[in-house]
């Protein structure tokens, strides 16, 4: 595949994950492709990609037939630079030997990756913990539970009453979508309860989230945003709601 292919695939998948449907038309006005392009990479991807179905004049992402694992590599490389961004920005506030908890999620893994002091972590996400396994300066625990299968994070009930045994100084979350009316709130049920219980663990929480789930609501709440101590997000998150959420009260930073 031609890297200028490569690259228009990417954009597509990118959208349609966000969106979970595409047409032609919305592609050609979005993206400037030519119709004929488009059908054929469309075809391609519908071909290809699991959960991504053509239908006459588009495309649509059934995200509850797609392989778990390609699902979890879509959602990682997603926003890449700005989760790597956010990343840097929440361990100048890590000090060394503070004890913190690491929520799942691949913004969170971006900061394991760059943990290089010595200190204590408790996670709730495999992926993480395998990644901090290999950390010798690192003293880490990972929570016990059930595992959502293809995304490698702990829930239910038994890893919230193992994380009730910790008390942090600080927590770093992640969402699936933030709001100032709505507050954080993500689109699964499975880890609602055990992000509400680090929110209740830590002295201080982060919210880790990237410019795009700003202004999005999803169906199931986890806390209102005076829980957080401080919104971490990217360079790339408009100044209009940067201000506005300054001016609510909220300690964002970029």
């Amino acid at each position: 595949m031609s890297q200028q292919r490569s690259e228009r695939i990417g954009n597509i998948l990118h959208y349609l994950w966000l969106h979970q449907q595409l047409s032609i038309q919305q592609a050609h006005e979005l993206l400037n492709y030519a119709d004929a392009t488009l059908r054929r990479d469309f075809n391609y991807i519908a071909l290809h990609y699991p959960g991504m179905e053509r239908y006459h004049g588009g495309l649509r992402f059934n995200v509850n037939s797609a392989d778990k694992e390609f699902v979890f590599d879509m959602k990682k490389n997603l926003n890449i630079e700005a989760k790597k961004q956010i990343a840097l920005l929440a361990r100048q506030k890590i000090q060394p030997h503070d004890f913190i908890i690491l929520d799942s999620g691949t913004t969170c893994l971006e900061l394991a990756k760059v943990l290089e002091i010595p200190a204590r972590v408790v996670t709730t996400d495999v992926n993480i913990a395998h990644q901090m396994a290999q950390m010798s300066h690192l003293e880490s625990y990972i929570i016990g539970g059930m595992i959502r299968p293809g995304y490698f994070t702990v829930g239910e009930s038994l890893a919230t009453d193992m994380l009730k045994t910790f008390t942090v100084d600080q927590a770093f979350i992640s969402c699936d979508a933030l709001s100032l009316d709505a507050g954080i709130t993500n689109a699964t049920l499975f880890e609602v309860g055990i992000k509400k219980t680090i929110i209740q663990r830590a002295k201080k929480v982060f919210l880790l989230a990237d410019h795009s789930k700003f202004e999005q609501t999803n169906p199931y709440n986890i806390s209102t945003l005076s829980c957080i101590h401080c919104v971490i997000t990217d360079e790339h998150l408009p100044d209009s709601l940067f201000k506005r959420y300054r001016q609510a009260g909220v300690n964002l930073i970029r």
